[in-house]
């Protein structure tokens, strides 16, 4: 016997009612036809996640759901058997659970208290990575949508009024019933006459052609912080597009961030840089000054016998935190260069050096034993 509320909601039959909730806001989160641009499939499956929740969350339409099983018995749930109707507004469901009601659109057109919200603006920029560490101010261009200037926002030619939608009588949206299998379901949806206005526009605005809106091209200052990083996000509030009798939307913007320059390379606030040194430097030790990007000289201490992926720590020489005053340390990993060409007088000295360990070397093409 099939279950298919619990399949809907990726729950099994033993499922508490609080990880029926959690599985719910899950699913209804993913298939939000408010977030795929209107796609029926999706709505499809978002009207199938609703009715399974309605039944699964009453613990009496539960108890009867698992009694009777799903849709595969005889005679369906449609002939009078076991089906239900629910005058149940989802919307309400989401306030409760999101703090959005079924007016929600990722990037569309949110509503309150019978206007329309602007839309949120999501823009990508590009930043150097010496200015990601040290911050800066940034001017950022992108088009808008603003209030048009000619309507003033009403949408209609100017000494004209918009009248009334017969079909929504000003409200903007419609209650619309739906058959299903477990009976009807009503849920509150955008009117298709008005698209939401609740109102109807006889003679359009020249300028906005009745859109109400035109697109302006906006430069914006930002404070971008020192530490930012790649595909991290600062909100801009109210600078996304002009709202329709409401709150204007928010500006997004999303930075792209190369993680390393010449060889220094950020992970989160730390900094990591190879240094290649010579054998010699490596055996007795050095004190030397190293040219590092961004960060500029470094004094470095090369102690007598330093191995090789021998790490040098420089604490709080890293990346600011974007959101404490502490940074992250520099590290420094040694690189023993090994030369390919050895001068006449170098290969001498190499063979002193052997001569005196009593090591045999490959030289030139042969086996000799250094006495």
């Amino acid at each position: 016997m099939a279950y298919e509320f619990y399949e809907i909601l990726e729950v099994s039959r033993e499922a508490s009612p609080e990880e029926i909730k959690k599985a719910y806001r899950k699913k209804a989160m993913e298939v939000h036809p408010d977030r795929h641009g209107g796609d029926k499939e999706k709505e499809l499956l978002f009207k199938e996640v609703n009715e399974a929740y309605a039944t699964l969350s009453d613990p009496q339409k539960r108890a009867q759901y698992d009694r009777f099983g799903s849709n595969d018995m005889g005679g369906g749930f449609g002939g009078g058997q076991w089906g239900f109707h629910t005058n149940m507004d989802f919307s309400d469901i989401f306030e409760s659970f999101f703090g959005w009601g079924g007016g929600f659109q990722w990037g569309g057109t949110r509503r309150k208290s019978g206007g329309i919200e602007g839309e949120d603006i999501e823009i990508r920029v590009r930043l150097d990575f010496a200015d990601a560490l040290s911050g800066l101010k940034k001017t950022v261009s992108y088009t808008r949508k603003v209030l048009c200037t000619t309507c003033e926002g009403s949408g209609a030619k100017k000494g004209t009024e918009p009248k009334e939608c017969t079909q929504c009588r000003w409200a903007g949206q419609v209650r619309r019933r739906t058959q299903t299998i477990f009976g009807v379901m009503e849920q509150m949806g955008i009117c298709d006459v008005c698209r939401g206005t609740g109102k109807i526009i006889t003679d359009t605005c020249a300028s906005c052609r009745g859109e109400r809106r035109e697109s302006l091209k906006t430069e914006k200052e930002i404070d971008i912080p020192a530490g930012i990083d790649d595909g991290m996000t600062i909100k801009v509030r109210g600078e996304g597009n002009d709202g329709i009798g409401s709150t204007p939307g928010d500006l997004y913007i999303t930075f792209n961030i190369p993680d390393s320059i010449d060889g220094l390379r950020r992970e989160d606030t730390n900094l990591y840089y190879i240094l290649e040194i010579d054998p010699v430097e490596a055996i007795l030790g050095i004190k030397k000054t190293l040219k590092l990007p961004v960060l500029g000289d470094r004094s470095i201490d090369i102690k007598t016998g330093t191995q090789h992926d021998e790490v040098l720590r420089f604490k709080w020489d890293g990346v600011k935190h974007i959101s404490k005053d502490q940074k992250g340390d520099l590290f420094i990993t040694i690189h023993i260069k090994i030369p390919t060409h050895l001068s006449k007088k170098e290969r001498e000295l190499y063979h002193a050096i052997a001569e005196e360990k009593n090591i045999e070397v490959s030289d030139g093409g042969f086996l000799s034993k250094i006495f």
